[in-house]
């Protein structure tokens, strides 16, 4: 399996909930490096953490969240992807569209590494944030 169709296996199984499948496509030591500013930004290593931290607060947060990929860049040692995140905050109501660029590091048909690049400032208003909230928040 070449690298891009590794990474978008893995958006097949987010779209069939198969989260068994995908942990297997993850390295044992995976880095999730999700943007600070986005909901439980920071890093994340290994697919239990990335689940538990990141993940379950997707599905338990979020209604229709999803992340539609228009684009897959090979980049050699891994894949670039450009697409856009929708979903409704269950607590304000508010839905969103924001636009991403994800740079995948691929090694041997498992993904070692994720690194996020998206406007957090959508993410945080569908979220209700303020600058105010943001402060007292640590994001």
């Amino acid at each position: 399996m070449n690298n891009i169709n590794t990474v978008k296996k893995m958006y097949e199984l987010f779209a069939t909930k198969d989260y068994e499948a995908i942990k297997n496509i993850f390295d044992e030591n995976i880095r999730w490096n999700q943007m600070k500013g986005f909901p439980d930004g920071g890093q994340y290593i290994g697919a239990e953490a990335i689940f538990e931290k990141v993940f379950d607060g997707f599905r338990k947060d979020w209604t229709g969240w999803k992340a539609t990929i228009t684009r897959y860049i090979d980049s050699g040692d891994g894949v670039f992807v450009v697409g856009f995140y929708e979903g409704t905050y269950n607590t304000t109501g508010r839905s969103l569209r924001a636009e991403f660029a994800c740079e995948y590091k691929v090694k041997e048909g498992k993904i070692t590494e994720f690194n996020q690049y998206t406007d957090t400032f959508l993410i945080g208003q569908a979220m209700g944030w303020t600058q105010e909230s943001k402060n007292t928040r640590a994001i």
